[in-house]
C-alpha cells in the first residue's frame, strides 16, 4: 500500500490522504482552527487530522504531494540577499497600499527561479523539510497549480474524455487560465492566460472589493445582485478591463497591471448603483468565458466539460455553460477553490507513479471526507453544554425531525463525516421548509448574514426533473450543488425560499444510495407536506466556518440560531424564554 499524503499550503490550507489510488480523508484547515479561510502555512491541525482519519501515523506517509506556490519559505535558500530585500520592500509597499494579496509567500520567489531556468529542487531543504514535519521516510514532490485544478475535475467527473478549463485568481508564473484536455486517464494542457491584468478571478474580486465586499470570500454576493441591476450601463468599459483575446484562447484588457486595472476600474462604477455594477461584470466574465468554452469546444469537438478553480464557484457561470449548444455534459469539482488542490496534487503524483491507474473512471460520489464524532463524544459534548436530548432510533429521529421542519422550525442537521468543500450537503446543514416567504429575511437576521443569494435546496434526486429546466446536462455536477437551473413556473411559488428573481435555484440532488439518512429525512416531509425538497443552509453564523465539532453545533442551538438539533442520535430543542 502506498500512503500519499496532499498539503495546500495557501489562503485556504488543507491536507487529503490516499491509500493507493483511494481518497480516505480531506480536511480543511479553517474547519478546524474556526478561522474563515485560514491558511499560509503547513497546517499541523489538518495533516493530523487526515491521518487520524486514515488510521495512520506521519511515520507511514511513502509521500508528499505540495504546490509550488505559497509553500513555508522557511525550507527554502535565498535566491539572494538582495532579492530578498527587494521582495520584502514590494510586499510592505503593497500593504501600504492595502492592495496585498493574503499569503504570497513564494509566488515571487518561484516564479524568478522558473524565468531563469534555475533547478527548483535546488532551493528546496528537502531534508529539512521531511525531518522537521516528521515525515522520515517520505518523498516529497512539488506540483504546478492549475493542473492541481485540472485533474480533479477531469477525474472525478467520469467522463472518458472531456474539456478541462480551470480559471481563477492566478496560480504559478501568473496563469489564472488554463484549456486542455483529458483523454485515457491523460490530461494535456492546450492553452493558457498569463498576463498581467487579464486575470478573470482577479476581475470579478477587484469588482466585488468596491462593492464594499470581503475579496474571496464575498464573490457569491456579486452573484446574487447581478440579478436585480441592467449590464447595459458599464458593459462597453467592464469589457476595456475583461474580454477574450483576438485568438480566442487566452483573456487580455487593455491594462498591463492589476493594479491600473483596479485604478480604471473604481473610476468607472463611480456614479452607479451596486446592482447594475455586479449585473456588468457578471456579463462580461459570462461572455468571455463562453466565448472561449465554445471556440476550444469548436476546435476540439469535445463535447464533455470539466471545470474546477474559484471562478467556477459562480453558480451562473456554470449554467451558462451547460446550456451552451455545444455542450453535452458538465461537471465542476466541488471544492474548485484552491482548498481543492491537496487533492489535486496527490492524483498529479499517482499519474507520475502510474498514468494506467487514471484511466479507471471514478465518478465522483460524495464528498464526506471530513471528521466525525460517535456517540460517545456526542453525549459528553451534551452533558457538557448542559444540553438536554432525547435519544432516537433512526426512525424516530427521522419523523421528528421532519415533523419540525414541516412546523415551520429551523432544523441543525450533524450527522456523520463532515463535507469537503464550500458547501453544506446534509452533514453539516441548517434545514428548514421553502414554502416561506419571508424566510430570507428573518433567517438570514438570526444567522447574522447578509445575502443576495436565496438559500439552496436538497432536492429528492428523482424528482429533479418535475422541478427544474435543464438537468440533464449537468445532473451529476448538481449533486454538490454546483450550478443553477431555472426553476419550473409551477414551482417558483411553491417554494419561494430557494428561488431567486431571475427564476434559478441551486439544487443539491440526493440520492438514497448517498446519504440514506437525509434522503429518509427528505422523504419523510415530503408524505408530511407533499413537496420533495428541504430550504438547506450551512450549519454556520456570518463569517464562521461551517460547523465541524459537536460543541460548535450545541452552541448554536444555545444560541438560539436553529430552534432544534438532530445531532447523532440525539434530538435537543432549544430551550424556550
Amino acid at each position: 500500500m502506498t500512503l500519499t499524503l496532499g498539503l495546500q499550503t495557501g489562503h485556504e490550507s488543507s491536507a487529503a490522504i490516499f491509500e493507493n489510488d483511494r481518497l480516505i480523508a480531506a480536511v480543511s484547515d479553517e474547519r478546524l482552527t474556526r478561522v474563515k479561510n485560514d491558511g499560509g502555512r503547513l497546517s499541523d491541525l489538518a495533516i493530523d487530522e487526515v491521518l487520524r482519519l486514515a488510521g495512520h501515523g506521519r511515520e507511514e506517509v511513502d509521500a508528499l504531494a505540495l504546490l509550488y506556490t505559497f509553500f513555508p519559505e522557511e525550507y527554502f535558500l535565498r535566491e539572494s540577499w538582495v532579492k530578498e530585500l527587494e521582495r520584502r520592500l514590494h510586499r510592505a509597499k503593497r500593504r501600504r497600499a492595502k492592495r496585498e494579496r493574503p499569503q504570497m509567500l513564494l509566488a515571487n520567489f518561484i516564479d524568478r527561479l522558473r524565468a531563469r531556468g534555475k533547478i527548483f529542487s535546488r532551493h528546496f531543504l528537502r531534508e529539512k523539510f521531511l525531518r522537521g514535519e516528521r515525515f522520515p521516510r517520505a518523498r516529497a514532490n512539488f506540483f504546478d497549480h492549475h493542473d492541481s485544478h485540472a485533474l480533479p475535475a477531469a477525474y472525478y467527473s467520469g467522463f472518458s474524455q472531456c474539456a478541462v478549463f480551470t480559471m481563477d485568481g492566478n496560480g504559478d508564473a501568473n496563469i489564472s487560465h488554463t484549456s486542455g484536455r483529458w483523454r485515457d486517464g491523460q490530461y494535456r494542457r492546450e492553452h493558457q492566460t498569463d498576463a498581467f491584468g487579464a486575470s478573470p478571478g482577479v476581475f470579478y474580486g477587484v469588482i466585488t472589493e468596491l462593492l464594499g465586499f470581503r475579496v474571496m470570500r464575498h464573490e457569491g454576493k456579486v452573484v446574487g445582485l447581478a440579478a436585480m441591476g441592467n449590464p447595459a450601463l458599464l458593459y462597453p468599459e467592464f469589457c476595456r478591463a475583461f474580454r477574450l483575446a483576438e485568438n480566442g484562447h487566452r483573456f487580455t484588457s487593455d491594462f498591463a497591471t492589476e493594479d491600473e486595472r483596479y485604478r480604471f476600474l473604481k473610476r468607472a462604477i463611480a456614479g452607479h448603483s451596486r446592482e447594475d455594477v455586479a449585473a456588468a461584470a457578471q456579463k462580461v466574465l459570462e461572455d468571455a468565458v463562453l466565448a472561449l468554452v465554445r471556440r476550444y469546444l469548436a476546435d476540439t469537438g469535445e463535447r464533455c466539460v470539466a471545470l474546477n478553480g474559484g471562478v467556477f464557484a459562480n453558480v451562473k457561470l456554470n449554467q451558462r455553460i451547460a446550456e451552451l449548444e455545444e455542450v453535452e455534459k458538465v461537471f465542476v469539482f466541488p471544492a474548485m477553490s484552491d482548498t481543492g488542490n491537496c487533492i489535486g496534487a496527490i492524483l498529479l503524483d499517482i499519474a507520475a507513479r502510474d498514468a494506467a491507474i487514471l484511466r479507471k473512471l471514478s465518478p465522483l460520489e460524495h464528498v464526506y471526507w471530513g471528521p466525525e464524532f460517535n456517540e460517545g463524544e456526542i453525549a459528553s459534548a451534551l452533558t457538557q453544554a448542559s444540553v438536554r436530548g432525547t435519544r432516537l432510533d433512526e426512525a424516530s429521529l427521522i419523523a421528528r425531525s421532519a415533523a419540525a421542519i414541516h412546523e415551520g422550525k429551523v432544523i441543525g442537521w450533524f450527522q456523520g463525516r463532515m463535507e469537503f468543500g464550500p458547501r453544506a450537503l446534509g452533514n453539516r446543514s441548517m434545514l428548514a421548509r421553502a414554502t416561506d416567504t419571508g424566510i430570507n429575511d428573518w433567517l438570514n437576521e438570526r444567522l447574522d448574514r447578509s445575502e443576495f443569494m436565496p438559500f439552496a435546496p436538497s432536492v429528492l434526486a428523482e424528482h429533479a426533473d418535475e422541478i427544474f429546466l435543464g438537468v440533464r446536462k449537468a445532473r451529476h455536477t448538481a449533486e454538490f450543488m454546483t450550478i443553477t437551473f431555472d426553476v419550473r413556473p409551477e414551482w417558483r411559488q411553491r417554494v419561494p425560499a430557494v428561488v431567486h428573481v431571475d427564476g434559478t435555484a441551486r439544487p443539491q440532488l440526493v440520492r438514497r444510495e448517498v446519504n440514506p439518512l437525509y434522503y429518509a429525512l427528505i422523504e419523510e416531509y415530503r408524505r408530511l407536506s407533499g413537496i420533495p425538497l428541504v430550504l438547506n443552509t450551512s450549519f454556520n453564523v456570518h463569517e464562521e466556518p461551517i460547523v465541524c465539532a459537536p460543541a460548535e453545533a450545541i452552541r448554536a442551538l444555545q444560541e438560539r440560531r436553529i430552534d432544534c438539533l438532530a445531532i447523532g442520535p440525539y434530538f435537543c430543542e432549544a430551550v424556550r424564554e
